[in-house]
């Protein structure tokens, strides 16, 4: 069934080359690859942060040997690896595309060599538009599906914020909000104080204050300016 107007479109890849470290990476350590975050470093390149499932720790060292890997550790939660790859040249990456192409990934990952990508793009984009872009600059990655999904639900709000993070927030305030989330600032009780996340960025604290408050103001007054009339409440953000 071809996607009505106002609906977003989902997109699946399916990527087994083994130019793409999290396809030959969970082939050469027979294990699953799952990309966990993507995240921008103020020289334009990326980062991304991909969980090793099925895995030992003397497995995904191996792996880290023979694949682009610029750090190993183990996630203390799940005890899985993770490894931190560098994306140099961002248009290598079948994520970064999508990112460019403005469609919102939902999924990206690895098992024994055989990857898949799921992307959703929004109804104000034209979705053939994106597959055509992700496939003129990926050749060896092959669309398997393409569906309408409902516009509703927390994965339609998600894309709601990533796009709130991309328009409204500074590459600088992006950067401080992603940096105390990741070590635990927002955790109760906090597993770290703003003291310290501003000395891990190089910032004074009040600097850090001013740039964290300015990200959570303008991403909080943004999403209850679009989602407040729905809830029948008027909402002021101080």
């Amino acid at each position: 069934m071809a996607p009505t107007a106002d609906q977003p479109t989902e997109l699946e890849f399916r990527v087994t080359s083994a130019e793409y470290p999290f396809v030959s990476g969970s082939e050469r350590g027979s294990c699953r690859w799952v990309l966990r975050e993507l995240l921008p470093r103020s020289d334009g390149e990326y980062l991304e942060f991909f969980e090793v499932r099925d895995a030992s720790p003397a497995t995904v060292e191996r792996i880290a040997e023979t694949e682009p890997v610029e750090e190993r550790l183990v996630d203390r939660y799940t005890d899985n690896g993770v490894v931190v790859c560098h994306v140099e040249e961002p248009r290598e990456c079948v994520a970064t595309t999508l990112a460019d192409e403005a469609a919102f990934l939902r999924d990206l990952w690895a098992e024994d060599g055989d990857g898949r990508v799921v992307a959703e793009v929004l109804p104000s984009r034209d979705a053939g538009t994106v597959v055509d872009a992700l496939l003129e600059q990926h050749p060896a990655v092959e669309l398997v599906a393409k569906r309408d999904r409902p516009q509703d639900g927390p994965l339609f709000l998600r894309h709601k914020v990533q796009d709130v993070l991309a328009r409204e927030l500074t590459d600088r305030q992006l950067e401080v909000l992603v940096t105390a989330y990741r070590v635990g600032y927002f955790e109760r009780p906090r597993e770290t104080t703003g003291a310290e996340v501003a000395a891990e960025l190089d910032i004074s604290p009040s600097t850090f204050s001013q740039h964290l408050r300015a990200a959570q103001r303008k991403l909080l007054g943004a999403l209850f300016e679009e989602c407040g009339p729905a809830t029948g409440h008027r909402i002021d953000v101080e």
